[in-house]
């Protein structure tokens, strides 16, 4: 199963595409944000990001997994709202 420490610390990741901007608005250190996306590539068995020069890209799998955290986080809203 997926974490979802692991899953937050990715959509931020995605968004910022910084690792520094990142850490902070997660309030988490550098080395905690990369050793979660870390664990994430390994359970997936994938490179989510591309590190280079130009700084941050996201992978085609990477692009999967955005969906899928945007689909995840509307039922959660979707279903937290129901129950109130």
């Amino acid at each position: 199963s997926l974490s979802s420490l692991q899953l937050d610390a990715f959509s931020v990741l995605a968004q910022t595409l910084n690792f520094t901007k990142a850490a902070e608005l997660l309030h988490v250190t550098q080395s905690a944000l990369s050793q979660r996306i870390l664990n994430l590539e390994n359970t997936l068995e994938t490179t989510l990001f591309i590190r280079d020069r130009a700084g941050l890209r996201l992978t085609a799998p990477a692009l999967d997994l955005v969906r899928y955290c945007r689909c995840k986080n509307s039922l959660e809203e979707e279903f937290l709202s129901g129950l109130q």
